[in-house]
């Protein structure tokens, strides 16, 4: 079930919040919020904190994930989620994710009872992990988040016959070798076949990216699952760790893990 509401609670306006600047000549960029919680009275706490901090939004307001999931289908894009792990009927990692299939780019914080899927929120990067009570300060601190996150994007840039091909890196989640061939594979499930070697496509990759066997590198931000010997990507492909080199690859992701939880 959606409920669409400005920063005054009516139906389809959308406001600036008071205090807000817009230089003149220039029509302010309003955030779009989403809000899910099985929680009615959670959602207009949480809302009425997003409408203290100066600056322009609008909120959508869903309280379960299948209302949110359909209307980003039908074409909506939001700026920033804000989602109940502990739900009735899909949790809230679950609908993250399948978000994150829609919409990669979309920053995701989640609130919640508990930590025991702290580190389940950061296979879907995560901004912030939120534990309820909610704070005002809690609020603040994922819009610093958000700020903080907006940086240059890298690039990897591509040749396919004639035509040049710019995609950003954070969206690849892995390259593999397939013959005298490179294919790249995005988030969107669009496979960039390369001719080019396998070595010189990985040489610009960026540290977030490991290669796990011959000829096989993942981003490390889609692995959902890694154990002793094999890993899992968020797509459901699973792949054997390289055997001499399968601790190094571990304590590598590991370690990627653990700094982003102690971001924090």
């Amino acid at each position: 079930m959606k409920l669409y509401m400005s920063n005054r609670g009516t139906a389809g306006e959308r406001q600036r919040t008071p205090g807000s600047h817009v230089p003149e000549g220039r029509e302010a960029r309003i955030l779009r919020i989403a809000i899910v919680d099985d929680d009615q009275e959670e959602i207009l706490r949480i809302r009425e904190m997003v409408f203290n901090i100066n600056g322009d939004y609008r909120v959508d307001q869903f309280l379960d994930g299948e209302s949110l999931l359909e209307t980003v289908t039908g074409g909506e894009a939001y700026d920033l989620l804000l989602c109940d792990v502990y739900m009735k009927g899909e949790n809230g990692i679950a609908v993250a994710k399948k978000l994150k299939s829609i919409s990669p780019q979309t920053p995701v914080a989640f609130i919640t009872s508990s930590r025991e899927h702290a580190v389940d929120a950061f296979s879907v990067d995560a901004v912030h992990y939120l534990v309820k009570p909610v704070s005002q300060s809690g609020i603040v601190e994922v819009f610093e988040r958000l700020k903080n996150k907006v940086e240059p994007r890298h690039t990897l840039t591509i040749r396919i016959d004639r035509a040049v091909n710019v995609l950003f890196q954070d969206d690849i989640i892995r390259v593999e070798s397939h013959g005298h061939n490179t294919e790249v594979v995005c988030s969107n499930q669009t496979v960039y076949s390369i001719r080019k070697l396998f070595r010189e496509i990985n040489e610009l990759l960026d540290d977030t990216f490991i290669q796990i066997k011959k000829g096989v590198t993942l981003n490390m931000n889609y692995i959902s699952r890694m154990t002793y010997k094999d890993c899992t990507t968020r797509d459901g492909r699973t792949y054997l760790l390289r055997r001499d080199h399968a601790k190094d690859i571990r304590n590598r992701y590991y370690s990627f893990i653990k700094n982003k939880l102690d971001a924090v």
